[in-house]
């Protein structure tokens, strides 16, 4: 018998599902403001569930499996579906159409697979190895979204299918690299959490007139920081190594040097 505490958290992963369910029902119907939302949406249950787990200590190897199956759904599939409509939309008949499509969806699944194995049912919730899916979803329709409000409001066409392609690919790239992204919280930890909270309200708030740019906004800003994070250690520490290395060079040369000429 399945325990009380096990049900809300699985509940709201379902309704995850069900909202990438709907997202891609919107795509194929060619209704991409509310394919998008149904995404967005998804993306709040996915932060619901984890919070629900972790206040009803009820992890289990079931739920992180569930989870990610849904997430391959909401954050694989219907991006994938949304990506292919508008493709189809704007370059009909291209050969890149399928390719680019069905390359996020393979690797949305690969970067979820990647995820189970490495990772172990927990409350404690630790940094990624390649961009979390979310983050990858929130990249594509976030770009839509961002084109869409200042066309409307400012008469800017900025929306280019090339743009929109290079984003749909290293998206999907970046989910199964080998680059490690912190969790959001760490990786905005200069953000004063009294602040913070004030920023979150603010957003929840002013929903409305701000989503377009807030979703945008903190998904690139969220990538940029990480992967300027990683190539300063990698390139930075490697310049650190060699510059120890030549101070501990010198220091030898120096007792060798001392040394001869104690021995004079």
């Amino acid at each position: 018998m399945v325990k009380k505490k096990y049900i809300a958290p699985n509940l709201i992963t379902a309704g995850n599902m069900f909202l990438g369910y709907l997202s891609i029902t919107e795509s194929i119907k060619g209704n991409y403001k509310m394919a998008i939302l149904f995404i967005l949406l998804a993306m709040v249950c996915d932060g619901l569930d984890g919070k629900t787990a972790r206040k009803l200590d009820a992890f289990s190897e079931f739920g992180k499996e569930f989870d990610s199956f849904c997430d391959a759904v909401s954050f694989g599939l219907a991006p994938s579906m949304l990506i292919y409509a508008i493709l189809t939309k704007n370059v009909p008949g291209s050969p890149f159409v399928v390719p680019v499509s069905f390359l996020y969806a393979l690797c949305g699944v690969m970067r979820l697979v990647k995820f189970n194995i490495i990772n172990v049912a927990s409350s404690e919730k630790g940094d990624f190895s390649g961009m979390p899916i979310p983050n990858a979803a929130a990249m594509v329709v976030s770009y839509l979204m961002i084109c869409n409000v200042l066309n409307e409001k400012f008469s800017l066409q900025l929306f280019d299918i090339k743009i929109f392609i290079a984003i749909s690919v290293i998206s999907a790239s970046l989910m199964v690299s080998t680059i490690p992204f912190r969790t959001p919280d760490k990786t905005f930890s200069f953000v004063p959490k009294k602040l913070a909270l004030t920023i979150i309200l603010g957003l929840l708030v002013s929903m409305y007139w701000t989503l377009d740019y807030s979703v945008f906004i903190i998904s690139y800003t969220y990538v940029l920081l990480n992967i300027l994070t990683y190539f300063y250690k990698r390139f930075g520490n490697e310049d650190e190594k060699i510059d120890s290395e030549d101070e501990t060079i010198v220091e030898e040369f120096l007792e060798i040097d001392e040394n001869d000429e104690k021995g004079e």
